[in-house]
């Protein structure tokens, strides 16, 4: 390589490298400031309101129209839809004084029955901007699956959310707790009976449930330990509905020296 194209390389490397840094420079200087409501950049409607939507029909959407009123050429930038239920997709290319673009907002009614009302903020010109917009609605819940809240069947329609209770020791004297979900996925009532074997009065939990039809709730189980074991200890909980055995569950307790496999 010749002295003079090394020297223009050389050239070229120094103003990348200016340029990068001049750029960083006012990257940094933006983030330091807060943006202004920019008014010019208006939206065809502030609030859409998608009324009444059932939630076993899924993600609804509905398309902004964004007009650039103002007389300089905007971009966005950025969508802050305020929650992971919303998410939007937007205009990408500049937006010429005049011409519009546009911010799709979806929402996702899964789990959030009731009223919902979500702020969108649509960030311009890198930050320096910003306009808001709203989707509002009625979210009309469903009864789902009993699986997934309640994925392990032990017979006869019952339901749980464990396929066994383990504990791990906290210390001596201190206690642990964990809930148990129970459900009933028939249409009758349903009565649900825990017997110990061996028998172990020190774990806390109900005796007897009894569900609705349908009905779905949790039960506090806890235990207190009053001495350290090196080994692992267990017992089995026969579960009866309604006066009739179904599967079994087990309770186990972690010793301090060492953790058996759970089979």
């Amino acid at each position: 390589m010749s002295v003079k194209n090394h020297f223009q390389l050389w050239r070229c490397r120094l103003v990348f490298l200016v340029s990068a840094l001049i750029a960083c420079c006012s990257m940094m200087a933006q983030g330091g400031t807060e943006p202004s409501f920019f008014s010019s950049f208006r939206p065809d409607k502030k609030v859409y309101n998608f009324g009444k939507i059932k939630e076993k029909d899924g993600k609804v959407s509905h398309v902004f129209r964004f007009t650039n009123g103002s007389k300089i050429p905007v971009a966005i930038t950025m969508v802050d839809a305020s929650c992971g239920c919303t998410t939007a997709e937007y205009t990408h290319e500049v937006i010429r004084p005049g011409k519009s673009g546009m911010v799709k907002v979806t929402f996702n009614p899964a789990f959030r029955p009731g009223h919902f009302s979500k702020e969108v903020r649509v960030f311009l010109n890198n930050g320096r901007y910003y306009v808001r917009c709203w989707v509002e609605g009625n979210v009309v819940g469903y009864l789902h699956p009993v699986t997934e809240d309640y994925p392990y069947a032990f017979g006869r329609g019952l339901y749980m959310s464990l396929a066994l209770l383990p504990f791990s020791s906290p210390g001596v004297g201190q206690t642990a707790s964990l809930r148990l979900g129970i459900a009933n996925d028939t249409d009758k009532p349903m009565t649900v009976t825990f017997t110990r074997h061996p028998n172990n009065r020190v774990l806390k939990m109900p005796e007897r449930v009894k569900l609705a039809a349908k009905e779905r709730r949790y039960i506090d189980v806890s235990y207190t330990f009053y001495r350290a074991y090196l080994y692992d200890r267990q017992i089995w909980l026969h579960v009866n509905v309604n006066g009739k055995p179904v599967k079994s569950m087990k309770v186990i307790w972690f010793g301090s020296g060492n953790v058996l496999h759970v089979k």
